[in-house]
């Protein structure tokens, strides 16, 4: 867990260019997120949205252009150094595991997970972790047993705890019912309203 809370970052594409041998899948596209701003990312399918994006997170690299983090030149060559940097990505799909509890879910995935884990302390500092997020979730509970909006806010919750303030959300909503959907872009949205969060949303 982040020893402090980040404040959000602001993230600018320019000129990124991504060719998959004689296909160009972007061809030289420049996009700015300000920091502590909400934004969504549109188009139909095969529009070059994931392709844009796995390029941000390293899971590409581009053929060129370039890329600044609060306006600073960087350098992504794997998530590794994405999430380094303070960013992170909520998918489409569930990446948690279903038979363990949110807390556990949490614990492992730090990039650092002890060989023996003291349960007390773990859940004494999440604890505090949680008083400071705007969702409210049962963390004892196993993730099969948890509703689509609530496994939605553990991922998000999940990817703060882990020390990222600029979230790529990946069709946040394609799984949750509408009142849940509302529910998670509102607080979603007054975290970049208060300056902890920048999000990039993906959809159609």
């Amino acid at each position: 867990m982040s020893d402090s809370v980040r404040k959000a970052v602001g993230v600018e594409t320019i000129g990124m260019t991504m060719r998959f041998g004689g296909f160009t899948a972007l061809d030289a596209v420049s996009v700015k997120v300000p920091a502590g701003s909400f934004h969504a990312l549109l188009g139909e399918n095969g529009a070059g949205k994931s392709t844009l994006v796995k390029c941000m997170m390293g899971f590409y690299h581009p053929t060129s252009g370039d890329m600044l983090v609060d306006g600073r030149e960087v350098a992504i060559a794997s998530p590794r150094d994405a999430s380094a940097l303070g960013l992170g990505m909520v998918y489409q799909h569930f990446t948690l595991v279903p038979s363990l509890t949110g807390a556990e879910n949490l614990v492992i995935s730090r990039e650092k997970v002890p060989g023996i884990i003291d349960w007390r302390k773990e859940r004494g500092d999440l604890a505090v972790f949680m008083e400071r997020m705007p969702f409210k979730l049962p963390l004892d509970v196993k993730v099969a047993e948890l509703a689509a909006g609530e496994k939605q806010k553990l991922e998000i919750i999940k990817q703060l705890y882990l020390g990222r303030s600029f979230l790529v959300l990946d069709e946040p909503t394609s799984v949750l019912t509408p009142g849940e959907a509302q529910e998670v872009l509102g607080l979603v949205r007054a975290m970049t309203k208060a300056g902890d969060l920048t999000v990039l949303m993906i959809s159609h």
